[in-house]
C-alpha cells in the first residue's frame, strides 16, 4: 500500500456562469444574492455578459461612454492614443458655466417678423445646420 496519495488526472470542469442580465433582474432574496456575490468573488461562478450599466460601473465610466466605445471599435487604437476623442465633436454637449450668450442689438420685433416671413420650420432647420457646422 502506498504512503502517498496522488489525486487522479486534472479534469476540466465547467464553472457555472452568472450573466449580467440575470443578476440585474432576478428576484432572489438578499441572502441568495449575497451568496451569488461570494461565489463570484471566490471563483466558484463566473460573471458573463454584463449589462452596459454593470460594465460602466466596473470600469468607472458613464454608460454613454461605454455605448460610444461599442460604436467606435474600428477607431479604438486612435482613440486610446488620444488622437481623436471618444465622443465625436458634434455630440459633445456645450459646456456652460452659468454665463449667458452675448446679447445682440437686434430688436425682438424684427426677429419675430423674420420668423413669420420665413417660417418656423425653416428657421429651425437653419439653426440645426449652424450647430452642426460648428
Amino acid at each position: 500500500m502506498a504512503l502517498d496519495y496522488h489525486p487522479p488526472e486534472f479534469a476540466a470542469t465547467a464553472i457555472p456562469v452568472l450573466t449580467g442580465h440575470y443578476l440585474a433582474r432576478n428576484r432572489e432574496s438578499c441572502a441568495i444574492r449575497a451568496f451569488f456575490g461570494a461565489d463570484l468573488h471566490l471563483g466558484a461562478r463566473r460573471f458573463g455578459r454584463p449589462t452596459r450599466l454593470q460594465s460602466a460601473y466596473l470600469a468607472r465610466v458613464s454608460p454613454a461612454y461605454v455605448l460610444w466605445a461599442e460604436r467606435r471599435q474600428d477607431q479604438r487604437a486612435a482613440i486610446e492614443r488620444g488622437l481623436i476623442p471618444l465622443v465625436p465633436p458634434q455630440y459633445v454637449a456645450p459646456q456652460t458655466n452659468g454665463s449667458t450668450l452675448p446679447v445682440t442689438s437686434i430688436d425682438d420685433a424684427v426677429i419675430m417678423n423674420f420668423v413669420r416671413t420665413v417660417g418656423v420650420n425653416r428657421v429651425l432647420e437653419a439653426a440645426v445646420a449652424v450647430e452642426a457646422a460648428g
